[in-house]
């Protein structure tokens, strides 16, 4: 995807606005677009006032996309250059057993049942993860969020 299909708009003035008004450095390459957002791994949750995970580094990371597909990108790009990528905060990377370890809590607390016709789901997006597993079949997905 280029960067005037990801902001649909072919102003470069307009994408580096978006950019500083949310948050994010940018810089112009050869290829295109670079962005860098930096965001905490913990926040607080206003209704329990407990600090919690809150971020996707584990999914952002090129390792998430399974051994294949990341040596494959990787043999395509440098790793400054790969479509998505999760580092620290300081651009140092973030160990492979660190994520692993991540991935394996995800497990371990991980809760599935079984839908049936007329289930609704209401879930806090910050106590929750949600969505993490494949589905096939037939669906229908209503979102309402507020905040």
């Amino acid at each position: 995807m280029t960067w005037q299909e990801a902001f649909q708009t072919e102003d470069r003035a307009a994408v580096e606005d978006y950019c500083a008004s949310h948050g994010q450095t940018f810089e112009w390459t050869e290829e295109g677009l670079r962005t860098r957002h930096v965001r905490p791994s913990f926040v607080d949750e206003p209704h329990t006032g407990g600090t919690v995970w809150f971020n996707q580094a584990n999914l952002f990371h090129v390792s998430s996309l399974g051994e294949e597909v990341s040596e494959a990108l990787l043999e395509l790009y440098p790793e400054e250059d790969l479509p998505r990528n999760a580092y620290f905060a300081d651009g140092s990377p973030i160990p492979g057993a660190d994520l692993e370890r991540i991935r394996a809590v995800y497990d371990e607390v991980s809760y599935a049942f079984p839908w049936q016709a007329g289930d609704i789901m209401v879930i806090n997006n910050m106590l929750m993860a949600h969505g993490r597993e494949p589905f096939t079949g037939e669906r229908r997905i209503l979102v309402a969020m507020t905040g």
